[in-house]
């Protein structure tokens, strides 16, 4: 069975930075701008005993990386004939041949083996920032605010090799190898087992920025409001997650998942975006 114990040492470091400005101009208008940066450094110092890694699914915690890295084979290309395949060092991995993938042999011993794995992605990103700002002019008010992440990567864990996959094919994989000097990164389609060994295939990048929210209001005279009985009027329309820019192939950028294994794209839904029209009456 699988437990978790206190057997083990972590180190995140970093630096948070916030500035503000506030101004108000000679015309009336009045505005804000802040932004938030935070730096993130994560090591593992050890794991139970010197020498011993935790795996959980394609993701390794070991001391001196940091805690649930990527772990896989380097892709270098695609075998784009037999020639190819016999030119290259021996694949012990699974059967393959011209459309696979080819990966590199990192320890020099002349065949792919296990000992080829080695860290391949950080799903912990370099910094996070934010950035928000306002205005105000007459009867009439603007806010903005962005977020986003930098220097993360994701494992997409859909639309690989595999033929069978639940979701459809990314639109990558129209151009897929289909004979010598098609591809050198997309593989044949087909359900080859040796595709679907974990490496930089499935590797993608996670940084962001969305624009997570923008709201324009106008608020009536107060004179006007008097002859109505009302004290405050205000109209707005506002819009939640209306753009994202990112990298990755998926729906969104943002995957969770666990402790020990977590950046993975599982195909999942994308966050709403929402439009909003309201009214606020204080009496």
């Amino acid at each position: 069975n699988n437990f978790y114990t206190n057997s083990g040492s972590v180190k995140n470091n970093g630096f948070e930075f916030t500035a503000s400005w506030n101004q108000k101009l000679a015309n009336g208008m009045t505005f804000n701008v802040s932004g938030n940066i935070t730096t993130i450094r994560n090591k593992v110092l050890s794991v139970w005993k010197p020498g011993y890694a935790y795996y959980d699914g394609n993701s390794i915690t070991q001391a001196g990386s940091p805690i649930g890295s990527f772990y896989g084979y380097v892709v270098e290309g695609v075998y784009q004939s037999y020639a190819d395949k016999l030119a290259s060092p021996v694949n012990t991995l699974a059967d393959y041949g011209p459309g696979d993938l080819k990966f590199k042999d990192l320890n020099g011993d002349g065949k792919i083996t296990d000992a080829d794995r080695t860290i391949i992605g950080n799903p912990t990103p370099d910094f996070t920032y934010g950035l928000s700002a306002s205005a105000n002019y007459k009867n009439f008010d603007l806010s903005i605010e962005f977020q986003g992440v930098y220097g993360n990567e994701i494992w997409r864990d859909w639309g690989n090799g595999s033929s069978y996959a639940v979701f459809n094919y990314r639109q990558d994989r129209l151009g897929r190898w289909t004979g010598a000097g098609t591809s050198n990164w997309e593989p044949k389609v087909g359900n080859d087992a040796n595709n679907n060994l974990p490496s930089t295939y499935m590797i993608e990048d996670g940084s962001y920025l969305r624009l997570r929210n923008v709201q324009l209001g106008y608020s009536f005279d107060h004179k006007l409001l008097q002859k109505m009985n009302i004290e405050k009027l205000r109209v707005y329309v506002s819009g939640q997650n209306l753009v994202t820019w990112k990298h990755n192939s998926g729906f969104t950028p943002e995957a969770g998942g666990s402790a020990t294994k977590f950046g993975y794209d599982n195909g999942g839904y994308p966050v709403p975006a929402v439009t909003t029209v309201g009214v606020n009456i204080t009496f």
